[in-house]
């Protein structure tokens, strides 16, 4: 079975994740989790170990990344998640949310501010054909329309590969037929 895609969104810039975004990332295939903001927010907090600076206890924020993975995974295909909080994470903090969506293809989409250069605490995690940066700054209909191509891109992708090896095994049926 191909593993699905997840395109896990970092900040800083945050991008507001509205009934448009999530209708024109499903029409290429492209699902959110079902979680709510208050969801992720705790996520996020729990992850960077924050939870104390936003006068919460840790069993307050405990085990809700693991909510959003497992409501990632139910989708059953390939996924988009937004955490601009993640972008401010360490390299522990960074490998313990990227454990979460173990399984999974993680696709890192950063939407740096100004001059910021990509985390490196997370860019060492992802392979580098998976790290897509992307301009800050852009409505939510733009972030979409920016995420829906690249989506498309990585399915035409997956696609052209799969072709190429039909092809192959293909011409491996003929020699052998031929024999």
């Amino acid at each position: 079975m191909a593993k699905h895609h997840v395109f896990l969104h970092i900040g800083p810039d945050v991008v507001e994740i509205v009934a448009e975004v999530r209708e024109r990332l499903a029409a290429v295939g492209v699902r959110t989790p079902d979680v709510s903001q208050d969801d992720l927010h705790r996520a996020d907090l729990e992850i960077r170990r924050a939870h104390k600076s936003a006068d919460l206890r840790r069993k307050d924020v405990e085990g809700a990344w693991a909510k959003v993975c497992r409501k990632t995974f139910r989708l059953k295909s390939d996924a988009f998640i937004s955490e601009p909080g993640f972008f401010d994470a360490d390299g522990d903090q960074a490998a313990l949310a990227i454990d979460g969506l173990a399984g999974l293809k993680v696709h890192l989409v950063v939407t740096p501010e100004g001059q910021a250069e990509l985390p490196t605490a997370w860019t060492r995690l992802v392979k580098p054909e998976r790290v897509h940066a992307i301009t800050p700054g852009l409505s939510s209909a733009e972030f979409a329309a920016e995420m829906a191509q690249l989506a498309l891109s990585e399915e035409k992708a997956r696609l052209d590969k799969s072709l190429l090896k039909l092809k192959k095994r293909r011409k491996k049926v003929k020699e052998q037929l031929a024999a």
